[in-house]
């Protein structure tokens, strides 16, 4: 598993604060709740499509985010075992999130860092996941 449970985002606990996000258009746009990103750790994976999209995870609790425009637009693509699906925009490209439906345990996604307004991503803390090498079935390109 990639993720710890304990690292899913629990707003009851810790200092907390507001994020907003959207795609490089703003078609997509979002805010959530979140440990302060100067102090959380977010997760960098170098499987294919993590590699690819630059993203910069972090898993939030589903409940913690509120969609306030495009959630309906956003396109889904799914490879591999098909159990997460990575959302996109469908107008930019940009990578947003990766939702597994539950498929890993407790509701979660994962907000790409990159799609939030007002961060400094040199001051984050980075920890490394081998998703290269981790995740089944490893990617085969055709």
């Amino acid at each position: 598993m990639f993720f710890r449970i304990a690292e899913l985002t629990n707003v009851k606990h810790g200092r907390c604060r507001q994020y907003y996000g959207n795609c490089h258009c703003a078609r997509i746009k979002f805010k959530t709740l979140l440990p302060s990103l100067d102090e959380h750790e977010v997760q960098v994976c170098n499987c294919s499509i993590c590699s690819r999209n630059g993203y910069l995870h972090v898993y939030v609790a589903r409940e913690e985010i509120e969609w306030l425009k495009g959630e309906n637009s956003m396109k889904g693509y799914y490879f591999g075992g098909k159990q997460a699906e990575h959302k996109f925009c469908p107008n930019c490209g940009s990578s947003i999130s990766v939702d597994p439906h539950g498929a890993f345990g407790p509701d979660w996604v994962s907000i790409n860092v990159r799609m939030l307004q007002d961060v400094d991503l040199e001051k984050m803390k980075i920890k490394t996941f081998d998703g290269r090498n981790k995740l089944e079935p490893p990617y085969r390109p055709d």
